[in-house]
């Protein structure tokens, strides 16, 4: 899975605040380094190639990765997984965690590389180990769907709530389901409302149709017409495939049927000032199906 750019900008947050007391070239190294990330934000992936490939070609992991991931994304260059596959190997080589997550991908998909799940499962391991909530997350549906390894409900329960301690909202949704359903764990509501809030707060849809939910059926918590309807609208304003967005919408006209005009003036303003809570990544994979509608 490509690991969003905002990845990236945090990925290097942190080689800053490691790299304080390098010398000058370092230092230069790092505003290069910032110069780049900031072309990526505004589209300019030329650009930050010709700062990124230098250092990627001077061995510097990070930068192999970000190069990996332009050319796997077909961003300022060609599409070319298999060129994609040579950088992220190289910055793997050195415990760079977000190359290897994506080199895990390559391999779980087979592009650019043979198809190998072994290899994945060992690429995601490493690297959630080494606290990457992409891998982390990749890892609990591995183990829950049976594909690259034996389905193991109790290990995926494991790894989703590795990936959802360090904010991954797909493992926070794929949590909160195997809390609700009973899957590898004892069912436990209030669990499952903890982590579909989590989800929900930063800006996953399904989630929300699902903290509506509980909200609206006092499903871990107490009832609430009013947050219902708040995350019900917010999930129909932010899906982007018809099904939650319908299922969303739904919901919040049959809530609306329970709630006084001001209350749903309040909830509207509730909706209104909503924003997202910071994430490890926008998106992930919810393999445990849509969003309920049981209301």
């Amino acid at each position: 899975m490509v690991i969003p750019n905002s990845i990236l900008l945090r990925a290097l947050a942190v080689l800053l605040i490691t790299a304080v007391h390098c010398g000058p070239v370092a230092a230069d190294e790092r505003v290069d380094k910032q110069r780049g990330l900031q072309a990526i934000q505004t589209g300019d992936f030329k650009a930050a190639l010709t700062i990124f490939v230098p250092l990627a070609d001077a061995g510097d992991p990070f930068s192999q990765f970000v190069v990996g991931q332009l050319t796997e994304q077909g961003s300022g260059v060609p599409q070319n997984y298999r060129e994609a596959a040579r950088w992220y190997k190289a910055a793997a080589e050195a415990n760079q965690p977000d190359a290897m997550t994506n080199l895990g991908f390559l391999y779980e998909q087979g592009r650019g590389v043979p198809q190998d799940y072994k290899e994945a499962i060992r690429l995601y391991t490493a690297a959630a180990e080494l606290g990457n909530p992409v891998a982390a997350t990749n890892l609990g549906n591995s183990y829950f769907e049976g594909k690259l390894v034996a389905q193991d409900h109790k290990e995926a329960l494991k790894w989703y709530t590795k990936g959802a301690e360090l904010g991954d909202s797909g493992a926070q949704f794929n949590l909160a389901r195997m809390y609700e359903r009973g899957r590898g764990v004892d069912a436990d509501p209030k669990q499952a409302f903890k982590w579909y809030k989590a989800a929900a707060e930063a800006g996953l849809p399904a989630a929300q149709v699902n903290l509506g939910i509980c909200y609206a059926e006092g499903r871990g918590t107490d009832v609430n017409a009013i947050e219902a309807h708040k995350w019900f609208n917010l999930a129909s304003g932010n899906a982007e495939d018809e099904n939650t967005r319908q299922n969303a919408a739904r919901n919040r006209d049959m809530i609306s049927a329970k709630l006084k005009p001001e209350e749903i003036q309040k909830a509207q303003t509730l909706a209104r000032d909503w924003k997202p809570k910071e994430a490890a990544r926008a998106e992930g994979k919810m393999e445990e199906g849509p969003p309920r509608s049981p209301l």
